[in-house]
């Protein structure tokens, strides 16, 4: 009885082993890795390829079965050897963990086995050779990129490339290879490099704003050259009497006859003459922005008593509500109505006990931006009629920003934009182009534009005084001051008129409305006159009058066209 239950016993455990054995097994494990000392054996029954099994990186082979996976049957041994040619799989079990598949080929007689050979491309079979254009090499392996591990050779150097890229100022045929460790030299690969394929340019065509100026260094006429109805002035020379003219504007303080043309690579435009005029008349010019005198036709928007209504950072705003009212009654002066939407008129919103704006827009901007830090001008107008936003380019916190989309105009401005000077070329970043623009000091008021002042006392003067005349002419303008000669804390003010010399062009006087003049209410509007003259060894220009500074400095112009100004200059 004992004995019977003993064989019974073992035939249950035989029984128990051969079912864990018939139980499918996990995917290769990290911990048990099978490999093979050759990759091919010969069908001779001789040839052998061994198996070794680790766990951890420690060998276990011994307690270990090694299957064949095509005959589902374990290994007598580790090794394995045959005489039927094909291509074999092996995998290893240890208990319940199952290890990576190792193949084995079987070869004929005489059969080596097939090399493993590296294959080279490229991304493009011809570069232009400017030294820029690049080919870009790949190298592969059995379709694995072995690009990194790789060497590639300019055949003609025998010298491997710095990584795998090629460039070259010099054209020619270059033929290429690649080498990885373990695998045949790959095929060679050519790439042609050809020289910039030359573009014929395009007639351009020069004209200038006016054909008489007077020759007091100060009146200019401005060049446009286009090329295909392009503007392309910036890329283009411009020569006067054959010498080169420094930007695209010309004045002068000798009277005479000047021959223009442009240059833009291998083409050259037309000629322009314009006459310099002597200046005979001694005497001055007072200019106002159409529509305006002393008297009428400028704004005053004030903040609230010291600015404790939320108005404190807001000259800006005020500034803008001026120039844009005015902007809109030269618009209705034209004999057009204002879009429906369009904020116009004297203020009727009140603020608590504050009372109305003297404009209506002052009114919108206070309600419509956020007003925890001043702002600029040139950013407001073009929200207002358009819905751009030039601020978002801006720091983040820096400056004041929109609440609202704004574009009261935008239904119509397609048909506005062609009536209004929008050539300021020579205008600060972004506004180039534009119907409104910045202007700065401290660029020296110079049309370069350069990153530092190149223009400084009566230079800067001279500038500055081109800039008021020609913004006044165009439309009107906003004008940054300081109360510091050397800049400081900035207040936007709208500038309505100047006076000039006619002999040298030089603005005498500038009349202002300032939204900072009255310190407390109730608060009138008024006119500020400031003469101006140069302020030696500085880029900035000095100002003095009557007013609550007594003495201020000139920073910035934002001049806006008037509706109508760009007719006549397209």
């Amino acid at each position: 009885m004992k004995r019977f239950s003993f064989l019974m016993l073992m035939f249950a455990l035989l029984g128990f082993v051969a079912c864990e054995q018939d139980k499918p097994l996990p995917d290769a494990q990290d911990g048990l890795v099978l490999s093979a000392d050759v990759e091919s054996i010969t069908a001779d029954g001789m040839s052998v390829a061994n198996f070794t099994v680790k766990l951890n990186n420690e060998v276990v082979t011994s307690d270990c079965y090694i299957y064949n996976v095509e005959s589902g049957e374990p290994l007598s041994g580790s090794f394995f050897t045959s005489t039927t040619e094909g291509r074999y799989s092996f995998y290893a079990t240890r208990g319940s963990m199952k290890s990576n598949t190792v193949v084995i080929d079987v070869l004929a007689a005489g059969e080596t086995p097939a090399e493993k050979v590296a294959v080279l491309s490229v991304s493009k079979s011809e570069i232009i050779s400017n030294g820029t254009d690049a080919a870009i090499f790949v190298v592969s392996v059995d379709n694995e990129d072995v690009t990194n591990d790789a060497k590639i050779y300019l055949e003609s150097s025998n010298q491997p490339l710095e990584g795998n890229s090629f460039t070259t100022t010099e054209e020619g045929t270059y033929k290429f290879f690649a080498e990885v460790e373990g695998a045949k030299r790959s095929q060679s690969v050519t790439v042609v490099a050809k020289a910039e394929p030359v573009v014929e340019e395009k007639p351009i065509e020069l004209s200038a704003s006016v054909d008489t100026i007077r020759a007091n260094g100060v009146d200019a006429v401005a060049f446009t050259v286009k090329q295909e109805g392009n503007i392309v002035t910036d890329a283009c020379t411009i020569y006067v009497d054959g010498a080169k003219l420094n930007g695209s504007r010309f004045s002068t303080y000798a009277a005479g006859t000047y021959t223009f043309y442009a240059v833009k690579g291998s083409v050259t435009s037309n000629e322009v003459v314009v006459t310099a005029e002597e200046v005979t008349d001694t005497g001055k010019t007072v200019l106002f922005a159409e529509g305006v005198s002393i008297a009428s036709g400028w704004y005053d928007v004030n903040k609230k008593d010291k600015g404790n209504n939320g108005d404190i950072n807001m000259c800006w705003a005020a500034t803008a509500a001026n120039m844009i009212q005015w902007w809109q009654d030269r618009y209705v002066a034209a004999g057009n109505e204002l879009p429906a939407g369009a904020v116009t008129g004297p203020g009727v919103t009140s603020y608590t006990n504050y009372g109305p704006y003297e404009l209506e827009l002052m009114s919108m901007f206070h309600s419509e931006w956020n007003n925890d830090r001043g702002c600029q001008v040139v950013e407001a107008i073009p929200w207002y009629f358009e819905g751009v936003n030039y601020g978002e380019s801006a720091s983040a916190g820096s400056q004041a920003y929109p609440l609202t989309a704004g574009g009261y105009w935008k239904d119509v401005w397609r048909d506005i934009y062609p009536n209004l000077y929008h050539d300021y070329n020579y205008m600060f970043y972004w506004y180039k182009n534009l119907y409104t623009g910045s202007f700065l000091a401290w660029t020296g008021w110079d049309e370069a534009c350069s990153d530092s002042a190149t223009l400084r006392g009566t230079d800067a003067y001279v500038a500055f005084s081109r800039r008021v005349i020609e913004f006044l002419e165009r439309g009107v303008s906003e004008l940054t001051i300081s109360t510091n000669p050397n800049g400081g804390t900035s207040h936007a003010t709208t500038l309505w008129g100047c006076e000039y010399d006619n002999a040298t062009g030089l603005v005498t006087r500038i009349w202002i409305t300032d939204s900072d003049d009255l310190e407390y209410g109730p608060k009138q509007s008024l006119l500020n006159e400031y003469t101006v003259s140069a302020l030696d060894g500085n880029y900035r220009v000095a100002l003095k009058g009557n007013t609550r500074y007594g003495e201020a400095y000139a920073m910035e112009l934002q001049p806006l066209s008037g509706y109508g100004s760009g007719v006549a200059n397209n």
